[in-house]
């Protein structure tokens, strides 16, 4: 009997002793590094927030996080890479308003779903959308502009990113609420918009882009289409004038669906550390963009809640993506 229970003990202490490693690896996620795909070209917002995230929690981690920017076919070719990537917490992904969105209704064959090929794991950072006018213009607050709209229909135009684009949903939700009739200028980015804006081609330009150019004195901001933003204070936002109004653009840090929990908990918590740094709200700040956080179903919420809205928005508006 001491001989069967002495081979026992024997053989649970190899059985431990094999377990170990594997309970240890287990435990100590990351152990190499991470790829963190940014489904746009470099500069623009998506890659600096995310660039800006993906640095700090390389830091929290322990491990590099090597970032690789997949742009093209407005964010969906990299997050259709994230979405069928391993969900084993080694790839990450950045995703904004138009590609976990806004891409679904522009493209009926997206290689896809945005609410069911991810994890999300944190809401990092959102931004009211300017709207901004030429230094000639006689419009200084939203409240002009709508008065004009009114007393001119169909003669106000007002120039975006392109058909589709959130700033153009945006719009479209305004028009829809305040009963204005106003005519969208498509351009093919921000960029070209803000210089026929201060060429006096459009009346107003709706576009992130054109924030610069405020903070230089070039144009003045109207309005923006959310929360006022820390960086221009005294501009109000939309919904103080139009009830109920409000459109944000926003991104968020996602993993491929199946991703392990404990895995996206200890990045939400991260993330979550991260948003509260001062040198990372100020440096967003600077940027007219403000650092928020979110737990994992909170963002799950806030993307549902958001594919609604443009769908009401998609259809009230008649849009037609091209």
């Amino acid at each position: 009997m001491k001989s069967t229970l002495l081979r026992c003990l024997v053989s649970a202490t190899f059985v431990g002793m094999s377990l170990a490693p594997i309970l240890s690896g287990a435990q100590a996620y990351p152990s190499h590094p991470i790829k963190f795909i940014i489904p746009y070209p470099p500069g623009g917002n998506t890659d600096i927030v995310g660039r800006t995230f993906a640095q700090k929690l390389s830091e929290r981690l322990g491990q590099p996080i090597v970032i690789d920017n997949r742009g093209g076919a407005a964010g969906s070719i990299g997050m259709g890479l994230a979405a069928k990537s391993p969900n084993d917490g080694y790839t990450l992904v950045i995703g904004d308003l138009g590609s976990l969105v806004i891409a679904a209704f522009a493209n009926p064959n997206l290689s896809y779903n945005p609410q069911k090929d991810f994890a999300p794991i944190s809401l990092v950072t959102s931004v009211s959308i300017v709207v901004t006018a030429n230094l000639k213009s006689p419009d200084n607050t939203i409240d002009d502009l709508l008065a004009r709209a009114r007393a001119n229909p169909g003669k106000i135009t007002y120039g975006t990113a392109g058909a589709g684009s959130p700033a153009h949903l945006a719009f479209e939700l305004l028009r829809s609420m305040a009963k204005v009739d106003m005519v969208n200028v498509p351009y093919k980015g921000g960029a070209p918009a803000v210089t026929d804006l201060l060429g006096g081609q459009v009346d107003v330009v709706v576009d992130g882009a054109a924030f610069a150019q405020v903070k230089g004195g070039r144009l003045k901001a109207l309005a923006v289409t959310g929360p006022r933003l820390p960086a221009l204070p005294e501009d109000a936002g939309i919904g103080e004038s139009v009830k109920g109004y409000e459109f944000t653009n926003w991104w968020g840090i996602l993993a491929p669906a199946g991703t392990p929990a404990e895995v996206v908990k200890k990045i939400n918590e991260e993330l979550t550390a991260i948003a509260a740094l001062p040198e990372i709200r100020e440096r967003l700040t600077n940027l007219g963009l403000a650092a928020q956080s979110s737990t994992p179903q909170q963002f799950a919420d806030h993307l549902k809640a958001e594919t609604e809205k443009v769908d009401r928005i998609v259809k009230a508006a008649g849009i037609k993506f091209e």
